[in-house]
């Protein structure tokens, strides 16, 4: 089977859509959006961080960001540190609650995988990861 680009790219759409929902059904119990849980990765792989340093890693806007913090913070899965940098700013840091969050985020993403990759076998896992891996080390579309 042929497709066209656009095709393939409303196929591979729908399947995100399909593992973003999935997992969001998963974590909904601990009170995460879907931007709450990047944002908690984000700070558990990388903080303790500034709340610039999520956005920028995240690709959105610095109030998106502060947003999605605003709301970790109250689910006490973060806690913020003055920077002993700049006195002034202040550093994002997970509480041990935020670990406890942020293993149930990664178990859920593991399990959702789990089910929608499991029906191919390892061969095919292993290339459609890499020819994922292929699209994605592209600049340009077509280069």
């Amino acid at each position: 089977m042929d497709l066209f680009p656009d095709a393939l790219a409303e196929q591979l759409l729908g399947l995100a859509r399909q593992i973003r929902r999935r997992t969001q059904q998963r974590i909904a119990p601990l009170g995460l959006n879907p931007h709450q849980a990047r944002a908690l990765r984000v700070i558990g792989r990388s903080g303790p961080l500034r709340p610039s340093a999520v956005a920028e890693a995240l690709g959105i806007a610095a109030r998106s960001a502060t947003d999605s913090v605003a709301g970790l913070v109250s689910l006490g899965f973060v806690e913020r540190r003055p920077d002993p940098a700049d006195g002034r700013a202040h550093l994002l840091a997970l509480t041990a609650a935020g670990d406890a969050a942020l293993a149930e985020v990664a178990a859920a993403r593991s399990e959702v995988a789990a089910k929608v990759f499991g029906r191919l076998s390892a061969a095919e896992r292993a290339t459609l990861a890499s020819l994922l891996e292929q699209l994605a080390d592209r600049d340009e579309p077509g280069s």
